[in-house]
């Protein structure tokens, strides 16, 4: 398998505390890899300082083999590398549909000159831009809103316009930061087949960050498991269930299924 991103010794400092500590670990193309640990773990530390909201303090990030330290998050975007966020992150007042367009914007044939001029090339890349928008709405199982404002929707379809738009961008990998958060049981099973499906279809891979321990065991190929910064672990779900570091530290006595 290709290595599509690779984690060497990253480490993240916020004054003396020291929130992330020479973490190490890959995620290879068309794998879904989940990221777990208690409250405070350093989870989304981690995943702020590989898409670039922060700066590492030390260490290396390489996508493809192309160094991520201090690239710009649109960089990032660009390489290949999409994150959705803990908190739906749409534009309220925008349509659905012109949601995931903004999402599609690093990858469009658009050019500004173009567009300022309403050239035909202009008209034409943006017509297939809508329509490859209309696509990852249809995928996402929320197209027949598309006009709707984005924050009339319901939460349960938000957190689905949130990888709509990461998808707009086609990445390599998405990195998804607890998308079922705040979901019912119901839905929650939904985004996991959602994300699976992402997956079997070869569309991208997937770096999870996820609390529902059965939405992770259901999906991942790997999960990676921290506690106060550090990777205490990492192994298929059967090995991770089985861990007692894991159970100890986050898992509990309670096996998951």
């Amino acid at each position: 398998m290709t290595t599509l991103l690779n984690v060497d010794k990253m480490s993240k400092r916020f004054g003396g505390l020291e929130a992330i500590k020479e973490m190490s670990f890959t995620v290879e193309e068309g794998e879904v890899v989940g990221l777990i640990g208690p409250n405070g773990a350093g989870k989304t530390t981690c995943f702020n300082v590989v898409s670039g909201t922060l700066p590492a303090s030390g260490g290396a990030i390489t996508f493809e083999g192309e160094n991520l330290i201090g690239r710009r998050t649109c960089d990032i975007v660009q390489m290949g590398l999409a994150r959705t966020y803990q908190a739906t992150s749409v534009f309220p007042k925008s349509t659905v549909l012109e949601n995931v367009v903004r999402g599609a914007f690093v990858r469009s044939q658009d050019s500004f000159l173009g567009s300022l001029l309403g050239t035909r090339a202009s008209a034409r890349a943006q017509a297939a831009t809508r329509t490859h928008c209309m696509e990852i709405l249809e995928q996402v199982g929320i197209a027949h809103v598309h006009g709707e404002l984005a924050d009339a929707l319901p939460y349960g379809d938000q957190r689905r316009l949130g990888v709509a738009v990461a998808l707009a961008s086609n990445p390599k990998l998405i990195m998804m930061d607890e998308p079922a958060a705040g979901l019912n049981p119901e839905e929650s099973l939904a985004m996991g087949a959602l994300i699976r499906g992402i997956h079997d279809s070869g569309q991208a891979s997937v770096l999870i960050v996820e609390h529902d321990m059965r939405l992770v065991m259901g999906i991942c190929d790997r999960i990676i498991v921290l506690d106060h910064g550090e990777l205490i672990a990492a192994g298929s779900p059967d090995e991770i269930r089985n861990n007692p570091k894991v159970i100890e530290a986050y898992l509990g006595t309670e096996v998951v299924s």
